[in-house]
């Protein structure tokens, strides 16, 4: 039986030496992001991160889903609102605004994932979506998201990590593992290309993913 990954509450201590990088700031307000994120970067339809559903636009069913979430991204600023976050730190509004972090989502799955906390669970665990037919185990606040989005995921913390110097929610190896077991595929390639024409930056890890053991620390 395959044992469970604790990581509720983890923290990565140390910040990566290349944490100082500037991140985007060409999108300083969510809601805009989202606009953006729905005629933009999906305008042609696309599938969503956990499912694998596909979906031809904009609808009810599917969310602009935050990887590093609203609320762990407060909690890493020690603010709880976002005029208190966006006072304490500028930078808030780009870290909240960046599309790198932002996946489709059905709107069912999100809001268990939104305050979960990725992690590894028993092959014991059911699918708790499996009546939609989507790989998700779920148990005490983490969510083991299916093979596909693994690697997606993982790249996204990291960005978030070096590019805005935000602490790892997690554990690091685990992410590492799943960074390579999931490579960058063609589709998270062109998304890359398609969020830099948007807002100025790509994930380094995406387009080299060799990177992520020079540059993240354990």
């Amino acid at each position: 039986m395959r044992s469970l990954f604790i990581a509720i509450g983890c923290l990565a201590v140390s910040i990566s030496p290349f944490a100082s990088a500037s991140g985007q700031n060409q999108i300083s307000d969510p809601k805009t992001a989202v606009k953006l994120f729905w005629s933009q970067l999906y305008g042609q339809g696309g599938t969503s991160l956990y499912c694998g559903a596909a979906f031809s636009e904009e609808s009810a069913q599917f969310k602009a889903s935050a990887i590093y979430s609203s609320k762990q991204l407060k909690s890493s600023l020690r603010c709880i609102t976002n005029r208190q976050c966006g006072i304490m730190n500028p930078q808030y509004v780009y870290m909240a605004s960046d599309l790198h972090n932002l996946y489709p989502a059905m709107t069912r799955v999100e809001l268990v994932r939104r305050n979960a906390q990725f992690g590894e669970l028993d092959d014991s665990v059911p699918s708790k979506f499996a009546d939609i037919g989507c790989d998700m185990k779920t148990s005490f606040q983490m969510v083991e998201p299916r093979d596909e989005a693994k690697g997606n995921i993982a790249r996204a913390i990291f960005y978030m990590h070096v590019e805005y110097g935000l602490p790892i929610v997690g554990q690091v190896q685990l992410y590492k593992k799943w960074h390579q077991m999931d490579p960058p595929d063609a589709e998270e390639k062109a998304r890359n290309d398609k969020i830099a024409s948007l807002q100025g930056t790509r994930n380094r890890f995406i387009d080299n993913p060799e990177l992520i053991e020079q540059q993240i620390n354990n």
